[in-house]
């Protein structure tokens, strides 16, 4: 008997219960799995993705202002595009393998999706400063180390990483705001 609503309350889990946590867990583990796996096309990946979420939901229990499933799909989502943005080169293997194995018809949003998403990102980086800019490409698309950014830049580990941190910051909050890619969520379409 598959029921279609959790009934836990925002204050049951506020309150800590973990017997209501469990609950939760069991009811949207495998519709947040779907979700995440759709679009990084990797087991674990989205069970990362799945497993930080619910980490996020018992760390911010006091702080839910939404509902339990809102808060759970919209987490999942921005992890989703975090692990996108953070990970692309190993997001975009996965996507290529499962291609491979399982050629689908529907790819086209894929393609749209990452095509909308590398485009806003050139953009926010074309926005950084020139030394920001290259230590990020450097870091994020080309994979060195704090170390050797420094080392080929000649300047100190400390500025790398200061530099790098305030262009992951603007990044990250050009995305929010400009990558207006709406991720369906399991069932809503």
């Amino acid at each position: 008997m598959h029921e279609n609503k959790c009934n836990i309350s925002i204050q049951q889990l506020k309150s800590g219960d973990e017997q209501a946590y469990e609950k939760i867990y069991l009811f949207y583990h495998k519709r947040l799995y779907s979700f995440a796996f759709k679009y990084l096309k990797s087991k674990e990946l989205a069970e990362d993705a799945v497993h930080d979420t619910f980490i996020k939901l018992w760390e911010h229990r006091q702080n839910i202002t939404t509902s339990i499933k809102g808060f759970l799909f919209t987490s999942v989502r921005n992890h989703v595009m975090n692990m996108i943005r953070n990970n692309r080169k190993k997001v975009l293997k996965h996507i290529q393998l499962e291609n491979q194995k399982t050629p689908r018809l529907n790819k086209t949003d894929e393609k749209i999706l990452y095509s909308e998403y590398q485009k806003i990102l050139a953009r926010g980086l074309n926005e950084l400063p020139d030394g920001k800019k290259e230590i990020f490409k450097l870091k994020s698309v080309q994979g060195l180390t704090n170390q050797e950014i420094a080392d080929k830049l000649d300047i100190s580990i400390h500025t790398v990483k200061s530099q790098y941190y305030q262009a992951s910051k603007f990044i990250r909050e050009y995305l929010d705001k400009h990558a207006d890619i709406r991720m369906k969520e399991p069932g809503s379409g």
